[in-house]
């Protein structure tokens, strides 16, 4: 009802508005992955046991990519990314990784518009499908992707040990 008080939610009770509850948290994972045309490699980022607000991705090819004409490596976002949980899968199919998490040209890192929120202690796998065969320098069967996550994740009441 209009002018009633409400009871505050998980989100908006004033112990979470506390600053020191929120630190920044970025999680990782390398994935091989396959020079061949739809060769795919796969890979999971660990969660510990925070609550947290993933609110930004990334994938980046490691690697010489400064020097693609040398080494064969080219920042150019041409595999495709699969996201899922034990809970959850984040598309209907794969996903080319500048659709997913915005240009590999520009710059690797994008918000999410919307955060995805986890509870705690959960592995994201993610699938990465090669589109192309790739002809690296020195030759290789593979090469790397680093997938981030990063968000806010909640360390509770800050508590003093002084004493």
């Amino acid at each position: 009802m209009l002018g009633q008080d409400q009871i505050p939610g998980r989100l908006t009770s004033p112990a979470d508005l506390d600053p020191e509850r929120w630190k920044p948290m970025t999680y990782a994972c390398v994935i091989d992955v396959p020079v061949i045309a739809n060769g795919r490699g796969q890979g999971s980022v660990q969660l510990n046991n925070q609550p947290i607000f993933i609110t930004r991705a990334a994938a980046v090819i490691l690697g010489n990519t400064g020097d693609p004409e040398t080494s064969g490596l080219f920042q150019d976002g041409q595999f495709l990314i699969t996201m899922n949980d034990v809970l959850r899968a984040y598309q209907n199919i794969p996903i080319h990784a500048d659709l997913f998490w915005g240009s590999k040209i520009e710059g690797p890192w994008r918000t999410l518009e919307y955060p995805i929120y986890y509870k705690g202690t959960q592995s994201v796998r993610f699938e990465i499908t090669n589109l192309y065969t790739r002809i690296l320098t020195p030759t290789a069967d593979i090469f790397q992707v680093q997938i981030l996550l990063a968000g806010l994740a909640d360390w509770g009441r800050l508590q003093s040990n002084m004493g």
